[in-house]
């Protein structure tokens, strides 16, 4: 009996870890209407002029969230904020080529410690206040003998702070 407490304890712990170690995301399109007035507000104060608004209700392993995607000085951005109307995070779509030769170098070093080879698929600027406080990077690459797409986080100096697995959603299509 002991066993058995001592086995449903240690699954319920680790479970939580288990999860956090794999990202799972998923989007959808919804309207202005349905997206919290403190976020739409905050767009309009924020970022006038901004073009090709899209509105999404995020779901993911922390929670539900609101996020809009536009374009603004001719750079993608995307907002996120909680159903509250809390601002969670601002992101900013950039090339990873155009990142300083030292960060860009920093952040080459550590994936290719981790990946056997790799690409930066996609690369953000972590915004806070307009000034950039990290980076997240979409990596597809190929780690123990498996190619998957995985997320890294690094802070503002390019020292990493987490990388994680992305669940890719079941493809429909049959390969023969």
């Amino acid at each position: 009996m002991k066993r058995t407490s001592l086995l449903i304890a240690f699954l319920f712990f680790s479970f939580p870890i288990l999860l956090s170690a794999q990202k799972i995301e998923v989007e959808k399109r919804v309207s202005q209407e349905k997206a919290p007035a403190p976020m739409q507000q905050f767009l309009q104060d924020k970022y006038p002029g901004k073009r090709r608004v899209k509105y999404y209700e995020e779901r993911n392993e922390s929670g539900r969230f609101f996020e809009a995607k536009f374009c603004f000085d001719k750079l993608r951005y995307s907002v996120k904020f909680t159903p509250e109307g809390e601002l969670v995070d601002t992101e900013r779509k950039v090339k990873f080529r155009q990142l300083p030769a030292n960060l860009s170098e920093q952040i080459n070093k550590q994936l290719s410690e981790q990946f056997q080879r790799y690409k930066v698929v996609k690369t953000q600027e972590m915004l806070e206040d307009g000034r950039v406080v990290g980076y997240e990077l979409e990596v597809k690459g190929k780690k123990g003998g498996e190619l998957g797409y995985f997320e890294g986080q690094f802070d503002a100096r390019g020292r990493q702070q987490g990388l994680r697995a992305i669940e890719q959603p079941p493809n429909d299509f049959l390969f023969f």
